[in-house]
């Protein structure tokens, strides 16, 4: 009965690290509520709808043709889509509480983890349910809520520290090493699925030193040794799914080789943030300018508990643990750390940056030295509670409760950092309180004092985090954005692209598919925000021009709204730096004859003008050097963009001129929709060649939009002008308040067919013509069009090349009438292959080059 009571007892305790992490995030994932914000948002959630997406039709996101140019989804890893846990969640619940319910989850499992670890040490139940609280609540776990990947790692590192020291240490009978060697395979396998390779690297390094440690200190015999390594084989091998192909995308991608100084230094913890283990907000709000990879705050009773472990604790492990947290830290440091730059030089090292990622470490080294201090501390503390105990326990709850308090009442961010300006020294009160007076509170009591303390400390830091970077919002607010119905509209196979020169607040991103929110909703983009991108790819985007951006197949180009609006963000707002025809001066191209022209532009903020206002002015050059002279007046060639709204139609001072083109919008304070116009007029020039033409505006490039100018000669032929000096032909389609939308006219299809001749090779490689328009090509009939298969039909009279617009990738295969055929990549990016004359079947085909099942 005894014994039963005392494992009742340990999963009691081990109960109470649910409990508290319940009620630090119950809100959040039970009460309407999901995380979403951040990468949350743009990261796992799109991942987590093509991984469900691909789970419902029994396949495994292998392929993504939605992304980018198309991308080896399963590879990059941080999809977790061989990680069992989330086959579960993902056909069970919807992508945004699926997520939420993740964090939770690895929150559970890591903390009854470093529960159970500390527990093999021999340390108390209270003493690992405190170490377990600060692991999961405190430190670098809760900074990286918002990083599912990481946490969903970070949580299989205790176990994995308590199966290698029970098998190496404290097996006692066979069949339990077997059972345990299994459990480590499996444990070390579900780290490496779960989906970040960085932190599985440093997971598995931590691990690594600790069974040194263990070799030194315990001495085991061979055969534990080999059930150990057996069981890292089954791990590795379970894995290898995952890892193969991750590590054929690492060689392929921009990071191969290793990263230049600069980004592998990226987000180092300055050694001033030392003071942030004190008091973590002393520079202030960290959000939006901060990050939270050099956040560490663990709470103030751990750096107590931390040095009565160091100094009195009889456990060997705090030696291990002082070096890798000490040596965490010191490599968090980056760029400030001299040796740091070494790591460069080291295969897989290299290939990651943040330095301050190294704080895993640091966060695991003080959970575990804060349960051993617990145990140092407690074995002097009496078995009953005294009169100047209960007082002492009632001012810590009257300072508990301040802090509580203090924190619920904060309106906002900026509130709860200004309480984090004196709070420290309430809960520094607390903490002294709880140590110097321990001898007056009964030992049982007193670890349960502790641990309060402990969460109110967390919870106020929390607290911060859920209003910045870990942000929640009520579940019904998860929908699709309002422009999505616009996008519905068009039935094409076409991509967009998202001008990322910003990083707009979330509404905005959504509302302008900002990556990779387009995954969420099933709009394709070329955009990729991913840690690995495929260095073809990258190479191709680094010099994106009109031409390129037609090949990719974008048809639409989005530009998310800055506002509030002024002339220095309404000219961001609008400028489309692939159609955007220059201002101010003379754009030269071949000589063309012209006996009219068709100007179409808008204005914006210019209501008040009058007609016959003059914005601007069109000079045509000729070839003779005379100039011609063609006005833009409000109210006769141009006039207020959304003329239609009814404010603006109350107030507008000039007339609606010809209408050129309208669109849906939406605009104004508040919000409301109308429809948007451009105008269109015409104008007679006597005939004569023209070489030049300059854009002179009498208003700000903002408020004056010359959108296309079309120059027609005497035989009828038309030159639009962007073309003549290499831009595209993009006009508005769809203008909110949270972004703009142009439609490319001169896309190139996804698939089509031109004249081998008129594809230049050389030195073998093959690339497409920079002014390749759609009347150049054949477009080839599309039969399927699934994720790793692609059935076209062409029929060609000449020897021609067949290009997809998709990234070309190993594991790509094609057949042509059932025949094998070598895939020729084109323009460095492009699946293509040389057709014969006549009619086609085409078949593309995608099956990873290191597939094993």
């Amino acid at each position: 009965m005894r014994k039963r009571w005392s494992r009742a007892r340990t999963w009691l305790w081990g109960m109470a690290i649910v409990l508290v992490i319940a009620v630090i995030y119950f809100g959040e994932v039970f009460l309407g509520r999901v995380y979403y914000g951040g990468d949350i948002a743009r990261q796992y959630i799109p991942q987590r709808v093509l991984l469900a997406n691909s789970l419902r039709q029994g396949e495994l996101p292998w392929w993504s043709p939605d992304i980018g140019i198309g991308y080896p989804m399963l590879a990059e890893g941080e999809i977790g889509a061989l990680y069992p846990p989330n086959w579960i969640i993902c056909l069970f619940f919807s992508p945004e509480m699926g997520v939420s319910l993740s964090i939770l989850l690895h929150y559970l499992l890591g903390g009854l983890g470093l529960y159970l670890y500390t527990r093999s040490l021999g340390l108390s139940k209270g003493a690992s349910c405190l170490g377990g609280i600060v692991w999961t609540a405190g430190g670098f776990n809760v900074a990286h809520l918002n990083h599912v990947g990481i946490i969903s790692v970070t949580a299989w590192l205790p176990w994995t520290f308590l199966l290698s020291r029970s098998l190496l240490k404290d097996a006692r009978n066979a069949r339990r090493e077997w059972l345990t060697m299994g459990a480590l395979g499996l444990v070390v396998g579900l780290k490496f699925l779960a989906g970040h390779p960085q932190m599985a690297m440093l997971g598995s390094m931590a691990l690594f030193f600790y069974v040194l440690f263990l070799l030194y200190t315990v001495r085991p015999s061979l055969g534990h040794i080999l059930r150990w390594g057996a069981g890292i084989s089954l791990g590795l091998l379970v894995s290898l799914p995952q890892l193969l192909p991750t590590m054929e995308l690492a060689t392929l991608s921009q990071r191969a080789g290793g990263l230049e100084a600069i980004f592998f230094t990226s987000y180092s913890f300055h050694p001033m943030l030392l003071t942030t283990y004190v008091s973590p907000f002393v520079m202030g709000n960290p959000y939006p300018e901060g990050s939270v990879e050099v956040m560490c705050y663990v709470g103030l009773l751990p750096l107590v508990l931390a040095q009565a472990a160091l100094f009195r604790s009889s456990k060997d492990e705090r030696w291990f643990f002082f070096a890798l947290g000490t040596v965490g830290t010191l490599l968090s440091f980056g760029h400030c750390n001299p040796f740091y730059s070494y790591l460069r030089h080291i295969p897989v090292l290299n290939l990651f940056r943040v330095p301050g990622r190294y704080l895993y470490w640091a966060s695991l080294s003080w959970a575990v030295f804060s349960a051993l201090g617990v145990d140092v501390i407690r074995s002097a503390i009496s078995q009953h509670t005294t009169s100047r105990g209960w007082f002492i326990i009632i001012i810590i709850g009257l300072c508990s409760a301040v802090a509580l308090g203090s924190v619920y009442l904060s309106p906002d961010a900026d509130g709860l950092v200004a309480v984090w300006h004196w709070i420290p020294l309430l809960l520094s009160v607390q903490v002294l309180l709880v140590i110097l007076f321990r001898k007056h509170i009964g030992r049982g009591l007193w670890i349960i004092v502790a641990c309060a303390v402990l969460c109110v400390d967390l919870y106020a830091y929390g607290a911060v985090l859920d209003v910045t970077f870990n942000a929640s919002v009520p579940r019904d607010q998860v929908d699709a954005p309002q422009s999505l119905d616009f996008f519905a509209q068009d039935e094409t196979l076409n991509r967009i692209r998202v001008k990322e020169e910003i990083v707009p607040v979330l509404s905005v991103m959504e509302e302008s598919f900002y990556p990779n929110f387009s995954l969420t909703h099933g709009l394709s983009s070329t955009n990729i925000y991913l840690p690995l991108v495929p260095r073809s790819y990258e190479k191709y985007e680094e010099a994106l021009t009109p031409g390129r951006l037609n090949a990719m197949n974008v048809k639409y180009y989005l530009i998310p709204q800055l506002l509030p609006v002024d002339e220095e963000t309404e000219l961001y707002d609008v400028r489309n730096p692939f159609a955007a025809l220059p201002t101010g001066r003379w754009v030269t191209f071949p000589p063309v004859e012209i006996t009219e022209l068709y100007v179409e532009s808008y204005l914006s903020h210019s209501a008040d003008l009058e007609d016959g206002s003059l914005v601007g002015e069109l000079l045509l050059r000729r070839v003779s050097g005379e100039e011609v002279v063609v006005p833009l007046r409000a109210g006769m060639e141009t006039a207020e963009w959304a003329y239609e709204r009814s404010d603006v139609r109350d107030e507008v001072a000039h007339s609606m001129p010809q209408v050129a083109s309208t669109w849906p919008a939406r605009s104004g304070f508040p919000a409301v929709d109308h429809v948007g116009h451009t105008y269109g007029t015409r104008a007679d020039v006597d005939p004569g060649e023209v070489e030049a033409v300059k854009l002179r505006l009498l208003r700000p490039a903002a408020f004056v939009r010359v959108e296309r100018i079309r120059l027609k000669g005497a035989s009828g032929q038309e030159h639009l002008l962007s073309h003549l000096v290499g831009l595209g032909d993009h006009s508005i389609a769809y203008r909110t308040e949270d972004v703009v939308v142009y439609r490319n006219h001169d896309v190139l299809p996804r698939a089509y067919t031109l004249p081998a001749s008129s594809l230049p090779a050389p030195e073998g490689e093959l690339s497409l013509p920079s002014s390749l328009r759609q009347e150049d090509v054949e477009t080839v009939e599309i039969l399927a069009y699934e994720d790793t298969r692609v059935v076209l039909r062409a029929s060609v009279e000449e020897a021609s090349y067949l290009l997809l617009a998709d990234q070309d990738y190993p594991g790509w295969r094609a057949t042509v009438d059932g025949a094998p055929t070598p895939i020729l990549t084109i323009d460095g990016v492009f699946r293509g292959l040389l057709l014969s004359p006549g009619e086609h079947d085409v078949i593309f085909t995608y099956r990873p080059t290191f597939m094993l099942f």
